[in-house]
């Protein structure tokens, strides 16, 4: 006669005891796992957020004074756009340069007499700048885009009022006959860049600003009237901003004056980013400091 044979009671409860165990060992080294997935992803952010910040405002930085005309207007206003650098303090920053393309050289020179270049129609190198923002309505805004026209460090404000792709030219109000001259003057859009640092306290922490103001007028106000802010970075405990002559000695004072700022030739940016990553909370601190050379104030 043949005997059914199973488990006995204290094998099932040993098997279940190390499935138990084996089980709980998968779980925690997946809970260890994901936590340290969540940490590490956490730290990247917070550093790329900050690093991008970093070099965005850096390269613009960089562009200080490049295309921006160190001579007077024309006329009886003598006004200018220097120092380039119009406000300079701890944690704002005001500078002037031509950042998006707008330069252009005058290949026809204006005249009363010349049907071909009248003195309300400049012919340029080139007009893709001003094709594409539409410059006679730009961004749908009523009235045209402001910019400039230089020769010889000397400028003009100028309003684009139409383009014309068939013979690469862009229509202005009527310039002085004669004044600029093909190969020797230019049309430029200046913008002024603004930055700030705005201090929290609690998350999202202190974040930079930016804004940017288009025209053809200096204007060394700091805040600007009517500016709509731009948040770069957020998630920052500390911005300051540290100012350096040729001979890298700093430039002390919470805000330079003029004289100060015509005298800047490096500017030291430190940004330090802060937040709780992963499931735990844990408190992560990135510090970022960056040295750059302003060499276009030198020209």
């Amino acid at each position: 006669m043949s005997r059914n044979e199973g488990f006995s009671l204290l094998e099932v409860v040993v098997a279940m005891a190390i499935m138990v165990v084996v089980m709980l060992v998968i779980l925690t080294a997946y809970s260890q796992g994901s936590s340290v997935k969540s940490h590490v992803q956490g730290t990247v952010e917070i550093q790329s957020n900050v690093r991008l910040a970093m070099d965005n405002v850096s390269r613009e930085v960089r562009m200080t004074g490049y295309g921006v005309p160190r001579g007077f207007k024309l006329g009886p206003s003598h006004a200018s756009w220097s120092p380039a650098i119009f406000h300079a303090g701890q944690t704002q920053l005001g500078f002037r340069a031509e950042i998006d393309g707008g330069s252009a050289e005058i290949i026809c020179t204006p005249d009363s007499t010349n049907m071909n270049c009248p003195l309300n129609k400049l012919r340029l190198d080139s007009i893709d700048y001003y094709e594409d923002l539409n410059c006679d309505d730009p961004g749908g805004s009523i009235g045209g885009l402001e910019l400039i026209a230089i020769i010889d460090h000397r400028w003009d404000p100028l309003t684009c009022t139409g383009f014309s792709v068939s013979d690469g030219s862009i229509s202005v109000a009527k310039l002085p006959d004669l004044t600029f001259e093909a190969g020797m003057s230019g049309v430029a859009t200046v913008e002024q860049i603004y930055y700030r640092y705005v201090p929290r306290a609690e998350a999202p922490y202190g974040s930079i600003e930016r804004y940017v103001r288009y025209g053809n007028d200096p204007d060394d106000s700091f805040p600007p009237s009517g500016a709509t802010w731009t948040p770069v970075a957020d998630h920052l405990t500390d911005f300051w901003l540290e100012y350096r002559d040729a001979a890298d000695v700093p430039l002390s004072g919470s805000a330079l004056t003029a004289n100060q700022r015509a005298l800047v030739r490096k500017v030291v940016l430190f940004m330090e980013g802060y937040d709780k990553v992963g499931p735990d909370g844990h408190p992560q601190l990135i510090q970022v400091r960056s040295e750059v050379l302003v060499r276009n104030l030198s020209l």
